[in-house]
């Protein structure tokens, strides 16, 4: 997502608390959840006193997805660091390094690339046409819906049929809206990435059709918000000037702001998420805001997020993937007066 030959990408990333201080803040919050009365929303407790399963998709909290997709956080390395001298190294791999000028290393997040890990299975369709990929499945009918509403978010993102683009559309407009900016632009490559590809689109219908099945599949298909994306880069001093410019010029255009989310406070992931609607399509879109030093982070943790957000990573793993993003989550310096920035959800939605 970011443009990464932004000038800040030269400077000097400040140094990571190591892992002793990620595990004394997060075993304060677990101490205080553990002390809330069985059936509050945040205790690990249900009302009978049994303890809550752990979550399984994250997506029903609307975090973020994307991430690249070839960097994978060696979990037995982390743990084996921490056991050995109570602090962790950042993990990686001869081919895929941590901290080896991330510039050069990141592909933007919002590829959401159709990747699978080795011995995992490729998206099938079926001779009944209906698909099938990773654990994810659609009948015929759900297939040909998410064919349907999927072509609708092409021609909303605003390339033709042969890929190019003309005045029209979601990534043109947006491509204006960064040429007015004083402070800001859009990530690399955002016409590559902006659209998801089909195949995450039919995974995202497939997990929305088991949440929510008093929905038809070309309901839910339309509500998919982050079918389109995109993320705007901020420099920290001017991020909240900055962040104003964008939503006033996205207004001006006639965009709906319909949920806006600051998540500068969370322990586990930083920046701001909004969704809009597009007049002309009448669907939803996602825009997100980061510094340079958060949208890195999200590139960094990007595969620990989907392990966690996957019902058969184990619950020691989970935990384990949960301290290792608010490790690197805590490095992160926070813009200048962002908490400024409220949260926003427009009625109704």
């Amino acid at each position: 997502m970011p443009e990464l030959n932004d000038p800040q990408a030269d400077q000097p990333r400040a140094d990571r608390p190591r892992l002793p201080e990620s595990d004394r803040v997060h075993a304060e919050l677990q101490e205080r959840m553990e002390r809330l009365p069985p059936g509050h929303p945040s205790s690990p407790y249900n009302d009978d006193g049994t303890r809550k399963p752990p979550p399984l998709d994250l997506s029903d909290y609307e975090l973020p997805i994307p991430g690249d997709p070839d960097y994978q956080p060696d979990v037995r390395a982390l743990e084996a660091d921490r056991r050995s001298d109570g602090s962790t190294k950042e993990a990686g791999d001869p081919e895929h390094p941590v901290n080896e000028d991330a510039a050069d290393r990141q592909t933007p997040a919002d590829s959401e690339t159709d990747h699978s890990s080795a011995g995992e299975d490729k998206p099938r369709e079926e001779p009944d046409d209906s698909w099938e990929w990773r654990g994810c499945r659609l009948t015929p009918e759900q297939r040909q819906a998410a064919d349907e509403v999927f072509e609708r978010w092409t021609a909303a993102e605003g390339r033709d049929p042969d890929g190019n683009y003309g005045e029209h559309g979601l990534t043109p407009s947006m491509r204006r809206i960064e040429s007015e900016l004083d402070h800001g632009h859009l990530v690399d490559k955002t016409e590559d990435y902006a659209l998801k590809t089909p195949d995450r689109f039919k995974e995202k219908l497939s997990k929305a059709i088991a949440r929510n099945p008093d929905k038809t599949a070309g309901e839910l298909a339309r509500e998919i918000h982050d079918a389109v994306r995109y993320t705007f880069i901020l420099g920290a001093e001017e991020y909240l000037e900055a962040y104003w410019s964008v939503e006033e010029k996205l207004e001006e255009k006639g965009y709906e702001l319909e949920v806006r989310r600051n998540m500068w406070t969370d322990l586990e992931y930083k920046g701001i998420n909004s969704r809009w609607r597009d007049p002309t399509s009448k669907l939803p879109f996602e825009v997100q805001f980061h510094t340079q030093a958060s949208w890195e982070a999200k590139q960094e943790t990007h595969l620990a997020y989907e392990k966690i957000a996957d019902p058969r990573t184990p619950p020691d793993e989970r935990e384990l993937l949960r301290t290792y993003q608010m490790d690197v989550s805590a490095g992160i310096p926070v813009p200048r007066q962002v908490s400024e920035i409220p949260d926003y959800r427009k009625e109704g939605r």
